[in-house]
């Protein structure tokens, strides 16, 4: 009798233990589920962006790809030219327009960087080229604020703070 009950406890707990692998199996596929659905818009975006700014804008070789969300988004494309020029080619995501600047014709970052940090920036988390009101800018991140300078002028557009 002994032996019995012994032999359904040891069923019980190897079923507990079944039980809880199991669910622990089911919540850890779907949360990894889950973080791969959130990450396919962004990696659409950036097969999608450089396919577009190789065919339309004569990129050779790209160096960064972001998203940029201002009155409009756009996908951001940063690289080089068949002439080895530094090239950003935007395009918009409703409409697929494509804009291509050449960006030694430009602030370039660093400048752009550099008038940030006079109006009070700090650390710089992110820089993204981009076009706000028709006009060609980059956006840089600093800790919660969002600064915008004209591409073209060098001057500071607008902050928004978060």
């Amino acid at each position: 009798m002994k032996k019995r009950q012994k032999k359904e406890k040891n069923s019980l707990l190897f079923q507990y233990i079944i039980g809880i692998t199991l669910l622990t199996l089911v919540i850890t596929s779907s949360f990894l589920y889950l973080v791969w659905l959130s990450m396919k818009p962004y990696q659409t975006a950036k097969v999608e962006g450089e396919r577009l700014a190789k065919q339309y804008a004569n990129l050779e070789t790209v160096s960064q790809i972001d998203i940029f969300n201002g009155l409009e988004s756009y996908y951001s494309v940063l690289g080089q030219d068949k002439n080895q020029k530094p090239v950003a080619v935007l395009i918009e995501k409703s409409s697929n327009n494509i804009y291509v600047y050449q960006l030694e014709n430009g602030t370039s970052q660093e400048k752009a960087e550099a008038v940030v940090r006079e109006k009070g920036a700090t650390e710089i988390d992110k820089i993204t080229f981009g076009r706000y009101a028709e006009k060609p800018v980059w956006e840089i991140k600093s800790g919660g604020d969002y600064y915008l300078v004209d591409f073209e002028s060098g001057t500071l557009i607008e902050k928004e703070k978060l």
